[in-house]
């Protein structure tokens, strides 16, 4: 019985949970959207590291082992709602760093 329990679990106990997956993406973009919102130059710093996470994570949903188990294991949800905090992180940051850009330009004039 505890044998086929931990075959059970053959991914997902290596993936990051769900809430992480969702605190961490959006954590992110939003501490990223209010800073480069004051200074846009921080895009520098919070972008790349969202988009390397960020396909790092689509790349192991899209493997075709791999991502096969983990939507057998965790469900569509999981893969939906991964792609759903790595979209609106980058979205975030995208949105702030345009506004520090128009406030910058705004203050100049």
């Amino acid at each position: 019985m505890v044998i086929s329990a931990a075959f059970a679990l053959e991914v997902m106990d290596k993936e990051w949970p769900q809430w992480l997956v969702l605190v961490g993406f959006l954590g992110v973009g939003l501490i990223g959207m209010l800073l480069c919102r004051k200074w846009p130059v921080f895009a520098i710093l919070f972008l790349p590291l969202v988009v390397f996470y960020g396909i790092g994570q689509m790349l192991e949903l899209n493997d075709a082992y791999v991502g096969e188990a983990i939507r057998r294991e965790a469900g569509a949800q999981h893969v939906a709602l991964s792609y759903l905090a790595f979209g609106s992180s980058v979205i975030l940051l995208v949105v702030g760093t345009f506004q520090g850009w128009a406030r910058r330009k705004h203050s100049v004039k």
